[in-house]
């Protein structure tokens, strides 16, 4: 009996000391090759090996699909985990939208105060255009003598004049910007007026 005992002991430990011994590599979804005492559950389909300290191959696990069952696995997954993000994403940005705004009033006050400023700006840029435009006439003013002589323009009156033009270009392409800027601005704000309401189940809350 008791040698009985001493045998069972002896194979448990041995059984013990191969498991500890043991590692693992195998593939994950993105193809990347990990070692590791187990083998995830989510990739022990796709085939791992076994291996002893040495490091040579004990044993060799097939995968139980095929590379088409393997790609499809994949591409769910992947769907799934930018479903996941998208979800976090959103949570995280309903928690943001709920400690900034305490009211639909307090929401659209603020929409009101990024329309100002956006506003103030569009006004400081048509300024700075008609100033641009006033001194573009009276540059060309002063070179059309010279073309209507048929002489050279000089050349830093020559550069004066590109160089307001191309200032004139950059102001009305600001303008555009701006008036872009304007209409996402309300866009993004009408989109978190509507999920405000969602998340607080409040409307026209004053």
């Amino acid at each position: 009996m008791l040698r009985i005992l001493i045998i069972s002991l002896s194979l448990l430990l041995a059984s013990t000391s191969a498991l500890a011994q043991a590692y693992y590599r195998w593939v994950d979804d993105d193809g990347e090759v990990h070692y590791g005492q187990m083998v995830p559950p989510e990739f022990k389909d796709y085939g791992y090996v076994r291996l002893g300290p040495d490091g040579t191959v004990r044993e060799r696990v097939e995968p139980a699909l095929s590379p088409e069952e393997i790609a499809e696995r994949r591409r769910q997954r992947a769907e799934e985990a930018e479903r996941e993000a998208e979800r976090r994403s959103q949570a995280s940005r309903d928690r943001l939208l709920t400690a900034t705004f305490s009211s639909e009033q307090n929401l659209m006050d603020g929409m009101e105060m990024q329309l100002a400023g956006i506003e103030s700006q569009r006004t400081s840029t048509r300024t700075a255009l008609g100033l641009m435009d006033r001194r573009f006439e009276t540059l060309v003013a002063r070179a059309a003598p010279y073309s209507r002589k048929g002489t050279a323009v000089p050349a830093d009156l020559s550069e004066a004049v590109d160089e307001t033009r191309a200032e004139l270009r950059r102001l009305r392409g600001e303008l555009e910007r701006l008036k872009q800027r304007e209409a996402e601005t309300r866009e993004q704000f009408m989109a978190d007026l509507e999920r405000y309401r969602e998340l607080t189940g409040s409307e026209n809350d004053g």
